[in-house]
């Protein structure tokens, strides 16, 4: 007892907490929507298991909250670093092999579910540090959770790089169940209780009343739905970029010479030309046989289709079709190397598919989100001088139209470098727009109404990380790039909104 009183309350502390936590994240977020499409959850059902987190973060965070305004912060955090632990270790079990399409996918979504259920470290560590600093250094000590958010997302994706490279496809999970389960120790040992009797409650979401009297300023309820929109964005383009370039799936205009495809796919004979009539429906069979008759847009959807499916069905290597038909069916099914069967249909139809010339691995694709979180964290450093030589209005919609104009061109990179030269410009443009636009924000709102204004605007980021991967990854199933136009023309919609409705020189309400 004398020892847990002899701790004090640290900044160092709760930033370690959340730093660690958030390497755990980083880790298995660049790899959720790959792990979904291995047990054959397609579109919709990607973007569900990767926006139940979210969903249940958000119903669940005001529990949290009061909880611990009733016990202590501290407790609550324990209880969330070992719910962090078991959901990776959840999601690991998973990416065993021997599980079957659907069992994996269903211990998937559960992993995600409880993570997000227990999801409690980032609202009451603010709660936290309200706790331990005084009102005129509480947004300094505020930006702890901003420069961990910015670590943990540098290290996070690299380190699951590596782990997978290490130790397979389920090394990421279980180190980050390991990760967290050293927080859990750690914070037993050196995280002191900082709730007292006056401290300020932890945030709750706000409530109807809060969300009309925030929206019935004008240029308040455009900060609000601008910031939804750019979060909405965002997380569509999160959620997508593994699939874009860590996926072997086909998109519809890598068939070059679909006519020829059809038939050479009818007249080809026996081997993988046998495996793809024998596999489709008779739809597909018939549209094949009278290619010409059909046409190249419809034998572009249809091979699209077809060619996707059969991925992640059948085994159609060479050494694969030499099996019988069932050996790569039932539990095979998610160890199935769908990239060598992409391959497998490129060598079996030269110059009809496009080659994918950017291809991803689990094992490489933490590098890539790795790259995106250095470069977001890097502008951010310059946000205080932009705002000082353009002012927010400006920054906002310049930040935001960055942003559009790299979406519209990512899908149609072609190379390392023009990859790299695009995510650099999606990550600064994301990566500046969000200071400005919480910032201009509480410029605009009253004091006593600050913190409502901000619930809000965070309230309405959240629904847009909700909404975003599953809008994006039902239309990315359909037809890839128009996942990314979609994501383009609202943020679009958002420069045109923040241009029309924000003052060029904003004054803080009331002056």
């Amino acid at each position: 007892m004398t020892r847990m009183k002899s701790r004090k309350p640290s900044l160092l502390i709760i930033f370690l907490t959340v730093f660690i936590d958030l390497i755990g994240f980083g880790i298995v977020l660049p790899l959720l929507p790959r792990y979904s499409e291995r047990f054959g959850a397609e579109g919709f059902m990607i973007g569900v298991i990767i926006a139940s987190f979210s969903l249940m973060q958000f119903l669940l965070a005001p529990f949290w909250g009061r909880l611990s305004d009733r016990i202590g912060r501290r407790p609550v955090l324990l209880l969330s670093n070992a719910g962090s632990t078991i959901s990776y270790a959840l999601f690991a079990w998973a990416s065993m092999p021997g599980w079957s399409g659907t069992g994996g996918m269903f211990l998937l979504l559960l992993s995600r579910v409880f993570a997000g259920a227990c999801g409690a470290n980032i609202s009451v560590a603010s709660a936290y540090i309200a706790d331990v600093t005084p009102p005129e250094k509480r947004s300094k000590g505020m930006a702890v959770i901003g420069v961990a958010f910015g670590l943990g997302f540098i290290l996070g994706p690299a380190l699951g790089a590596l782990s997978a490279t290490w130790f397979g496809l389920a090394g990421p999970g279980w180190v980050a169940a390991g990760i967290c389960g050293a927080n859990l120790l750690l914070a037993t040992v050196i995280l002191a209780e900082s709730r007292h009797p006056g401290a300020k409650p932890a945030a709750g979401r706000p409530g109807l009343d809060q969300w009309r009297r925030v929206l019935a300023r004008p240029q308040a309820g455009l900060l609000v739905g601008v910031y939804f929109l750019a979060t909405f964005c965002f997380a569509s383009f999160e959620t997508t970029l593994p699939l874009l370039v860590g996926s072997p799936a086909f998109h519809p205009d890598d068939f070059r010479d679909p006519v020829a495809m059809a038939r050479k796919i009818e007249q080809g004979g026996k081997g993988i030309y046998g495996a793809i009539r024998g596999s489709v429906p008779d739809s597909s069979r018939e549209a094949y046989a009278n290619a010409d008759a059909a046409g190249p847009g419809l034998l572009r959807d249809t091979l699209f289709t077809d060619l996707n499916a059969l991925l992640h069905e059948r085994d159609l290597t060479p050494g694969g079709l030499a099996k019988p038909a069932d050996a790569s069916s039932g539990n095979q099914s998610a160890r199935l190397d769908a990239h060598a069967n992409r391959l497998a249909l490129e060598a079996a139809f030269p110059g009809m598919i496009r080659h994918q010339t950017l291809y991803f691995s689990e094992k490489r694709l933490g590098y890539i989100f790795a790259f995106c979180g250095l470069v977001a964290t890097l502008v951010q450093g310059a946000v205080g001088r932009l705002v000082k030589r353009m002012g927010e209005p400006r920054l906002i919609q310049g930040s935001l139209a960055l942003f559009a104009v790299s979406l519209v061109i990512l899908p149609y990179v072609g190379t390392l470098a023009t990859l790299l030269v695009a995510l650099a410009l999606i990550s600064a443009g994301s990566g500046i727009n969000r200071a400005p636009t919480l910032g201009l924000l509480s410029i605009l709102t009253p004091t006593e109404e600050q913190g409502s204004a901000l619930g809000v605007a965070q309230s309405a980021g959240t629904m847009g990380r909700i909404l975003g991967p599953v809008l994006a990854t039902a239309l990315y199933g359909y037809r890839p790039h128009w996942a990314y136009g979609l994501a383009s023309l609202l943020a679009l919609a958002a420069v045109v909104w923040a241009w029309k409705g924000l003052d060029r020189s904003p004054r803080p309400a009331g002056a």
